[in-house]
C-alpha cells in the first residue's frame, strides 16, 4: 500500500491524501486544479460528505467517488479513527 500524506486541519478530523493522489492533482491546471482543491478542502470540514456515487473496496468498505469535471475523486471517512482518506485521483472516464 502507498503512502498517505497527512494534511491537519485544525478540526475533529484528520485529512490524509495518498502520494499517487498528490501526484494526479499536480497534473490538473487551472479552474480544474482549484475545484478539485476546494472539494478536498471541505472533506476535511464535513467528514460526512458523500459522493455521486459509491463503490465498495476489496475489504467491503464503502468508498465514495466524486466526479468534478473530469476527474473522479475517491475517498472515505474512518470515523473511527476521525480520518478522511483520498484515495485517488484519476480522469473520471477510468473511474
Amino acid at each position: 500500500m502507498a503512502s498517505l500524506t497527512k494534511r491537519m486541519y485544525e478540526r475533529d478530523y484528520s485529512l490524509f491524501l495518498r502520494a499517487e493522489a498528490i501526484e494526479a492533482l499536480k497534473t490538473t491546471r487551472g479552474q480544474q486544479r482549484r475545484q478539485i482543491s476546494t472539494f478536498i478542502d471541505l472533506l476535511g470540514t464535513n467528514p460526512n460528505m458523500i459522493g455521486d456515487y459509491p463503490e465498495m473496496d476489496d475489504n467491503g468498505r464503502r468508498l465514495e467517488i466524486k466526479v468534478i469535471g473530469r476527474f473522479a475523486i475517491t475517498f472515505w471517512t474512518d470515523h473511527a479513527a476521525k480520518e478522511i482518506k483520498v484515495l485517488d485521483i484519476r480522469p473520471a472516464d477510468q473511474a
